[in-house]
């Protein structure tokens, strides 16, 4: 089945509140392993534990830059969660790739500050639009992102229907 898709224009981002003591920073190599803590549970296709698995997912990837995958450091200095800036064909056009929170942070109301640190890094380098796809069981993910600013891309009948049973519980 299609992935959905959704979109924002390049509205200006409320300003990103981490809660106390977490950070964001860019990749750092060894980061792998904790990237993939992340991803493992999520449905993002990563079924192994291993800085082989990132770097094929990732750091072999031409769409992805090293410095546009960011991660979400917990207060003890944890790998907390991840989400990646990837490059499109458009160059007006940025996405979100690869969105992951660890499972023992999930509910807390990180992924929506970490989403808008990667949406205003793509709209400091001018992208005019910022899409992404995700699934439709994803219903958390999907919140946040409408939150977010984010609205779905409806191209067809099958589409809306989709989109009409996701926004009736959300």
């Amino acid at each position: 089945m299609e992935q959905l898709k959704m979109s924002r224009g390049n509205e200006k981002c409320t300003p990103i509140q981490l809660p106390d003591g977490y950070s964001i920073r860019s990749y750092k190599p060894g980061d792998g392993v904790g990237w993939c803590k992340c991803c493992i549970e999520g449905g993002l296709g990563i079924e192994e534990i291993s800085q082989a698995v990132f770097a094929t997912k990732m750091l072999e990837d031409p769409t992805v830059k090293p410095e546009n995958i960011y991660f979400l450091i917990s207060p003890s200095g944890d790998i907390a969660g991840t989400v990646t800036y990837q490059h499109t064909s458009d160059s007006n056009t940025g996405c979100i790739h690869m969105v992951a929170i660890e499972k023992s942070y999930q509910g807390k109301g990180l992924a929506a500050p970490l989403n808008m640190y990667a949406v205003q890094k793509m709209l400091d380098d001018g992208k005019k639009r910022i899409i992404l796809q995700t699934d439709d069981w994803r219903i958390p993910a999907i919140k946040t992102y409408l939150r977010i600013g984010f609205a779905p891309e409806i191209k067809d009948a099958e589409m809306e229907s989709r989109w009409g049973k996701i926004l009736q519980v959300t």
